[in-house]
């Protein structure tokens, strides 16, 4: 791997290591990215700063991806800024100043690191180490994501298995866990999640690796994704790797544009309802999630739902338009071909049953249809009673 420049914002004749870091950082970050940081305070203080990833490794014993998950970890943190070439390969490295951090505080429940015990402290971490039962967390997370995840099956019939219920064989497991990058994936997550992970978590990770061929970087921005939504709950981080699994999505590059969509998903309706003031509460934004994450729906057709709940109720209505999209959802109705035909069907079908009905009301009127006598005048009912007289 090629040679890597390192740059500072700041200038100093001593390794200097702020009270913030210590204060702010060290205690939620794991042992071996902090270790990773002070080498690279300490490299700074040298005339010669050229790197290499493999001479960072070397010097901590530990692989080359062990290094970018820190440096990763650091960047995600704002401590420093990594940059990459045209062929997307690291080639620089700048250590921020942390005066100028514009988010000193770190988000802990992202990074927290979970307290291991003598089983599980090493960096391969065994199956048996974990807990048999999903913790009492997970559960009250399950009940959040019931919004977004319960009663609606993946599109792709191969994928309608939960992959927290597949339980691995031993050999597999014994393999996974001789592999250095598996292990270390399962020592991230766990540092994303602040636990010791279950064994449905396991099972679930196991399915994602081993079954879905997702690359560890990708299940770690999966984590990283999920935690950053709040939501820890395997059945719910399953639900979204099985949804990308369905998009054929099987890098971060991929998946950070579907997360993008869904970005712009969230914008698009708050702007179709004219609710551009606030932020979507915490149900309409489960809604939005159901939307794009398991019905899969492009930004324009939930936009083009709104615009329809906007017409029909004349005010912004999540489930108005969760209604509709549970609908064309069920019927299949993908992009705005499938909307024209299908409206088109609903006028047809509109139309006939109006023509229907105005031959069942004429046949109904036929009593009224014989012709009747002409009314007499008045001066005729005057001639007879004058004759009369």
């Amino acid at each position: 791997m090629n040679n890597l420049n390192l740059y500072s914002e700041t200038v100093s004749g001593y390794t200097a290591v702020s009270d913030l870091f210590i204060d702010e950082y060290v205690p939620s970050a794991n042992g071996d990215f902090v270790k990773v940081y002070l080498y690279l305070l300490r490299l700074l203080t040298r005339k010669n700063s050229s790197l290499s990833i493999s001479s960072l490794a070397d010097t901590f014993n530990q692989t080359e991806n062990d290094v970018m998950r820190a440096l990763r970890y650091w960047d995600k943190s704002g401590l420093v800024c990594l940059s990459y070439d045209d062929n997307n390969q690291l080639c620089g490295i700048t250590v921020k100043d942390l005066k100028n951090n514009s988010s000193p505080e770190p988000d802990r429940s992202r990074y927290a690191t979970p307290e291991f015990n003598n089983d599980t402290a090493d960096t391969t971490v065994p199956a048996t180490a974990f807990a048999d039962e999903t913790s009492a967390d997970e559960a009250a997370s399950d009940v959040s994501s019931n919004v977004v995840s319960m009663d609606f099956a993946i599109k792709a019939p191969s994928h309608t298995v939960e992959p927290s219920k597949v339980t691995a064989p031993a050999e597999k497991l014994d393999e996974l866990n001789s592999n250095d990058d598996f292990s270390m994936l399962l020592f991230v997550i766990q540092t994303y999640l602040g636990k010791t992970l279950s064994q449905p978590e396991v099972n679930a990770i196991v399915y994602f690796y081993d079954t879905l061929h997702f690359p560890a970087d990708l299940i770690e921005y999966l984590i990283e994704y999920c935690v950053s939504k709040g939501k820890t709950s395997i059945r719910y981080i399953e639900k979204i790797a099985l949804s990308w699994a369905d998009e054929g999505i099987n890098t971060v590059e991929a998946a950070k544009d579907e997360v993008s969509n869904h970005n712009e998903a969230v914008y698009g309706v708050m702007k179709a309802f004219g609710l551009n003031n606030r932020e979507p509460g915490q149900v309409e934004k489960q809604l939005i999630s159901k939307w794009t994450d398991v019905f899969c729906f492009e930004t324009d057709m939930i936009i083009e739902a709104c615009n329809r709940t906007m017409k029909a109720t004349h005010q912004p209505s999540f489930e108005y338009a969760d209604s509709i999209l549970t609908k064309w959802h069920t019927s299949n109705i993908r992009n705005s071909e499938d909307i024209r035909k299908a409206d088109a069907q609903f006028e047809a079908g509109k139309a006939a049953k109006s023509s229907k009905s105005g031959v069942i009301k004429q046949n109904a009127n036929r009593f009224n249809n014989y012709q009747q006598r002409p009314k007499k005048s008045d001066d005729w009912y005057n001639s007879l009673l004058s004759n009369n007289n």
